[in-house]
């Protein structure tokens, strides 16, 4: 059994989500298997999650200003299974069904796991509210059922939440005494704190208020030739996935393309295959040039990330040191955190590796993973800057790139594979969609 672990600053954002911006954000996993996979693997790969990190809801503190904690919950979201196979043609509806199932905060239905019959074996997916846990911390999580150091805690009793609170107003006075004389002779400090205090201005009528749900693209390529390809161009892995991301941004043009725009990075903050935080990491903004699209080098956006990554710390995802934002009323406090992915243009997540527990899932090895990030219903244009979402993951000897993209901007998904192929091929990649046929030669949409 692990400790109490209470909500932080960007759980309770993204909680607020649907409120403040019009969605919530589901990390959605995606896997092939080239032989079907029996439903037994299935309900066992579905209890197995639910004795895990991902089954637990939210339990208000019983001391008034107290944090919230994690506490064990049941999912009451039965595994969702369809005899009908699934086509090139219509795998692409099935995955955003699986994304836009209702998983609200507070609903007993806490996260999604599905499967079709998909040519000769079978497509997976697992949905999981931004909100109940991140990208990587979902890959922690699958794997850790059964463990019980990976059960949240039963709860916190009355004298746990006071004592919390007491250690909370503690640190929140003295982070306060060391942070205010130290803002107050920062001017750049104080005038993103007025910023972020001053009423949103009324949304401009010309802009769309209906929700845009993003459009996808699925790639796959060598991971050896990324990074030798990144390594001509003076750059590593991760600068070079950057700069893709900057370009499709680029390429796909805007009212004035030459105003540089925010690339969001988001940096882990983990450092121990047992933290149990739901959300641990921070959205750090790249500033990059507008304009045309660029291929060549890649040595200003590699030292720009490198430099951007090196100020990332604990309290990056607070204008205010974490515990005093955590006593603030709840209207100042939403505004005082730092913009996260919703308030960049496009945001680029490098997953790294996939650990053997999520290749092997089921039992047996999957021929190919994806992850993407979605807004369900979809993004709202005047509330968010969000205008894509880029995820990289590398299984084996594969690097797999999902792009998803708002239509008014990117068009639809024959639109949007056509320009992030074109794009992966102007870095000398050899690119194929990541359904279909394995074997078959890289697909270029006509």
């Amino acid at each position: 059994m692990t400790a109490t672990v209470r909500l932080n600053p960007t759980d309770e954002m993204l909680h607020r989500a649907a409120d403040t911006l019009g969605s919530s954000r589901i990390v959605q996993v995606l896997w092939t298997f080239r032989d079907p996979v029996p439903v037994t693997a299935l309900n066992a790969a579905w209890d197995g999650l639910d004795q895990g990190w991902l089954s637990r809801r939210a339990r208000s503190s019983t001391v008034p200003g107290g944090r919230r904690s994690w506490v064990p919950a049941r999912n009451q979201e039965a595994l969702a299974t369809t005899s009908t196979p699934l086509t090139d043609a219509t795998l692409t509806d099935w995955i955003d069904t699986q994304v836009k199932a209702p998983l609200p905060p507070g609903s007993s239905a806490l996260w999604r796991l599905a499967a079709a019959p998909y040519g000769e074996g079978t497509l997976v997916s697992l949905t999981v509210p931004h909100f109940r846990c991140d990208g990587l911390g979902i890959f922690r999580a699958i794997g850790s059922g059964g463990d019980g150091t990976h059960r949240p805690s039963a709860g916190p009793g009355p004298l746990d939440d006071l004592v919390d609170l007491a250690r909370q107003t503690l640190h929140g006075g003295l982070a306060a005494a060391r942070w205010l004389p130290a803002t107050l002779a920062d001017p750049d400090r104080l005038a993103r704190i007025r910023t972020a205090l001053r009423p949103p201005a009324p949304a401009r009528p010309e802009l769309p208020s209906a929700p845009r749900f993003f459009t996808s693209a699925i790639f796959e390529t060598d991971a050896a030739r990324w990074e030798q390809q990144a390594d001509a161009f003076g750059g590593t892995t991760n600068s070079l996935f950057v700069e893709i991301a900057a370009n499709l941004v680029r390429a796909a043009g805007e009212d004035d393309p030459s105003e540089p725009f925010d690339v969001g990075i988001p940096v882990s903050l983990r450092r121990s295959g047992q933290d149990a935080r739901a959300n641990a990491l921070v959205v750090m903004p790249l500033t990059v040039p507008g304009g045309p699209a660029r291929h060549r080098s890649l040595r200003r956006t590699r030292q720009a990330t490198k430099e951007l990554l090196r100020a990332t710390g604990e309290h990056s995802g607070t204008l205010v040191p974490e515990p005093l934002w955590h006593l603030l009323p709840e209207r100042h406090a939403h505004r005082l955190k730092n913009p996260g992915a919703q308030q960049t243009t496009v945001v680029a997540s490098n997953f790294g590796r996939t650990p053997e527990a999520i290749a092997r899932f089921t039992g047996q090895e999957a021929a190919g993973i994806a992850v993407r990030t979605m807004n369900v219903p979809g993004v709202l244009p005047d509330r968010a800057r969000l205008r894509a979402s880029l995820c990289l993951l590398r299984t084996g000897d594969r690097l797999t790139v999902t792009v998803t993209g708002i239509p008014d901007r990117f068009g639809d998904a024959t639109s949007l594979r056509r320009l992030v192929g074109g794009e992966l091929e102007s870095w000398g990649l050899t690119v194929q969609r990541w359904w279909g046929d394995p074997t078959s030669p890289p697909v270029k949409e006509s």
